[in-house]
């Protein structure tokens, strides 16, 4: 993956002694990731220094992963994608015009490369799918598809 683009996954943790929420990133701290219950979260796509998702929108982590592919997948047949978070008012938007990639999360556009974007979505995505607990071959097996479509597409960086 370009490391001028990062994709990283956060658990949102309210700690019991009620100080206050915090997001735990499944990247740089694993073993306090794997130790929390539930899936809401937060995605963050950073494009060298901005942050093509706002940090405030939460939601369930699979739900939202599953969009951005869902995103992605539709980009790949269309040029054009819009896909929505699983249960907050937001949205994700993918669409090229005039040799740019524009990418929308929730009220946040940017112009992006879309072979990185693409690549930064896939592998952030599979990063998260072998982090969660339970079986989740289905969506390593999507992600795959979705490699060799971009792939053949021109769209890998």
């Amino acid at each position: 993956m370009n490391t001028a683009m990062v994709a990283e996954s956060f658990l949102r943790h309210a700690p019991a002694d009620g100080s206050a929420p915090h997001l735990v990133s499944i990247q740089r701290d694993p073993e306090r990731a794997a130790a929390l219950e539930g899936t809401i979260g937060s995605i963050q796509l950073r494009y060298h220094s901005l942050q093509l998702v706002p940090v405030d929108l939460l939601d369930d982590l699979p739900g939202t992963w599953h969009a951005l592919l869902d995103t992605v997948e539709g980009f790949l047949a269309d040029g054009l994608a819009e896909a929505r978070y699983p249960s907050i008012d937001a949205g994700f938007r993918l669409d090229a015009s005039g040799g740019v990639a524009k990418f929308t999360a929730g009220k946040v556009r940017h112009i992006v490369d879309a072979g990185e974007l693409i690549d930064c979505i896939l592998g952030g995505a599979a990063e998260y799918f072998r982090f969660a607990p339970g079986t989740q071959d289905a969506a390593i097996a999507r992600i795959g598809r979705l490699r060799t479509r971009a792939a053949a597409a021109g769209l890998s960086a």
